[in-house]
């Protein structure tokens, strides 16, 4: 498929540089997939975007479906809809607003997902802003997920302090792991690990597949441990030292014999699942770490007098540093082609959305 991929890559390039300012003054309106309630989407013809000072206008190639879009979806992460989900995705500028340099007319791009004071160059910042925490400013706005329409779309408008460059050897179905490859980055940076300390990643799907890769690169022990022995067996060849099929019971008993006894350094808790911080805190050594990377909104029981007598440490992360995840790509380091579970139309977003319950990642593809 890598193969694949990088034939797509340049008939694409090829193809936009001869055509796509014909085909951008041509569009007169363009076509987006809205959530309206639960479940529920709804195609929308649109008149074309107008990028205002500051914005580009983004024609989506590739967009991919995660954790977060489904929770919406099916209706268990709370927003208000209607809404056009999707925050994983690359494009092409194809036209640029006032203030912008020209130069970006016809890059290959991705975006952050957080629209914020310092993206917008308000003239006032927020006091998160103002601290250099821009990813919780009080004013933003987040791609598909709150106030801002995501990527399930034809156009996209974005700040163009939000754009990344997509270098040329990332094909565009790669690039849209950049965002959740940035999310699993960010995992150690709030909570660096030293080579030879043991990670275990809870759920080894489309996050917890990047988390592991990530741990592994960093000289980590990682232990995999998922319900899909497809997944698992994918797994070690991606680089963890053990995986483990949930199914076989007494995952804290293995644990601890992997451990010599102390438990995990960290656990990265990545199923969705209620019952997923439950079994963290007992695969977690005294005075570890445990990650939550999920954001299924789906309510967790908490033993509060474990987390208190074992000095455990509870994390939260979601948005992650763009430059080091395309660095990683771009080198080599970090293998996402593997974890590509299928590619469908736009126009398929809800078979699409029922495949991606089941699968790693599965993309979409906007042309």
């Amino acid at each position: 498929m890598k193969c694949q991929l990088l034939i797509l890559h340049f008939a694409l390039i090829t193809d936009f540089c001869s055509s796509v300012y014909i085909r951008a003054k041509s569009l007169e309106v363009y076509k987006q997939i809205v959530l309206i309630a639960p479940k529920r989407l709804q195609p929308q013809e649109l008149p074309l975007l107008k990028p205002a000072p500051g914005q580009v206008l983004i024609k989506v190639l590739y967009s991919g479906i995660c954790s977060t879009d489904l929770a919406i979806y099916q209706g268990h992460y709370a927003t208000t809809l209607p809404l056009v989900l999707g925050h994983e995705f690359c494009g092409e500028i194809i036209e640029v607003g006032p203030e912008v340099a020209p130069e970006y007319l016809g890059k290959l791009v991705t975006s952050e997902i957080n629209e914020t004071c310092i993206s917008r160059q308000d003239p006032a910042p927020c006091p998160m802003c103002l601290k250099g925490w821009s990813n919780h400013c009080q004013q933003r706005r987040v791609m598909g997920i709150k106030g801002w329409p995501g990527a399930f779309s034809q156009l996209l408008l974005s700040p163009v302090r939000n754009v990344h460059l997509i270098p040329p050897n990332i094909p565009p179905p790669e690039a849209v792991f950049i965002e959740p490859l940035a999310a699993a980055i960010q995992t150690f940076e709030l909570s660096p690990i030293t080579p030879g300390e043991t990670v275990t990643v809870l759920g080894i799907g489309r996050l917890g597949s990047l988390v592991g890769q990530v741990a592994a690169l960093m000289g980590a022990k990682v232990i995999a441990i998922g319900r899909s022995d497809k997944k698992l067996a994918l797994a070690r060849q991606l680089g963890v030292w053990q995986a483990i099929n949930a199914r076989q019971g007494d995952l804290a008993g293995k644990v601890t014999e992997l451990t010599a006894g102390k438990g995990s350094d960290m656990v990265v808790e990545a199923t969705g699942s209620q019952e997923g911080f439950s079994l963290a805190l007992r695969l977690v050594r005294p005075g570890g770490v445990i990650a939550l990377k999920t954001t299924s909104g789906l309510p967790a029981k908490i033993d509060a007098t474990s987390l208190v007598v074992n000095e455990v440490r509870v994390q939260g992360s979601r948005c992650g540093p763009f430059p080091k995840a395309i660095s990683l790509l771009q080198q080599g380091k970090i293998k996402v082609e593997p974890l590509i579970s299928g590619i469908y139309p736009l126009a398929e977003l809800e078979r699409a959305f029922q495949v991606a319950s089941g699968a790693i990642k599965v993309l979409l593809r906007h042309y």
